[in-house]
Parts: structure tokens; C-alpha cells; sequence
């Protein structure tokens, strides 16, 4: 993939706000996974019983090599590493990975920015909101 750094002075999603809030995602995760998104800062928490997964508030940097796909069950976003085999039936999401794709200026995770933009937008939630859009 692709991604072309557009820069604009923008502090927020809107003029008012000052900062992006913290990423969160309910997902299934691999243990290697789970440990390699908290060395990087994120919270990880397992979900109540009897749902299955963890909710995760991403740090603020987002380790490379994780792998975001769809998987059958909820959550059904499954988080693997590039080097772990396949989960069972699972299939390659473009969007669930973009989410969980870092910023390629600062490695700050990357929230979608699309409203008066173009699909695809996306800025990053390190303190200079790098603006990308994936090709």
C-alpha cells in the first residue's frame, strides 16, 4: 500500500477541537499481538464474560505487523501477526486494516478523516495529525 502525506495546519477534526480522542476497538487478538500493543502503550482489557476479546485504547504509537482481518464470530475483527498462521475462516478486511496500519510520518495510530474530505482520508493521532490518503 501506498500512502501520500498531505500536509494542512489542522489542530483537530474541527477547528473547536484541539486533540483527537484515543482509538478504541473491540477485537479478537492474539497473545503476541496483545503484548506487542502494550509495550506500545495501548490499554488492553478482555471483555465481560461472555463476550470473547479484548477493548483496546491505543497508545500512542501503533507497532508494525499486525494483521486486521474479518473473522466469523463477534468481535469480527481478529488481530494477528504477520508471522502467526491464519484464524480459522478468516478473510482480509481493507478497511480494519487501515485502522490498524501506523502513521507512516510518526507511527501515531490513524483515525479515519473523511467528512468534506474524499474516501480513504485518514490523519493520525500524534501531535501533528499527519493527513494521508491510502492508494
Amino acid at each position: 500500500m501506498k500512502v501520500n502525506l498531505v500536509y494542512q495546519n489542522r489542530d483537530g477534526l474541527f477547528p473547536e477541537v484541539k486533540g483527537i480522542a484515543p482509538v478504541e476497538h473491540d477485537v479478537r487478538a492474539s497473545i503476541p499481538v496483545v503484548e506487542l500493543l502494550r509495550s506500545a502503550g495501548a490499554t488492553v482489557v478482555p471483555l465481560a464474560l461472555p463476550k470473547i476479546g479484548y477493548k483496546i485504547t491505543l497508545g500512542e504509537t501503533m507497532p508494525k505487523g499486525i494483521v486486521a482481518v474479518e473473522v466469523p464470530d463477534m468481535p469480527n475483527i481478529g488481530l494477528r501477526l504477520e508471522v502467526e498462521p491464519e484464524y480459522p475462516m478468516e478473510s482480509f478486511n481493507y478497511w480494519a486494516q487501515l485502522m490498524w496500519t501506523p502513521c507512516p510520518k510518526c507511527s501515531a495510530p490513524i483515525v479515519w478523516y473523511e467528512a468534506g474530505y474524499v474516501p480513504g482520508y485518514r490523519v493520525c493521532t500524534g501531535p501533528q495529525h499527519h493527513h494521508s490518503l491510502g492508494k
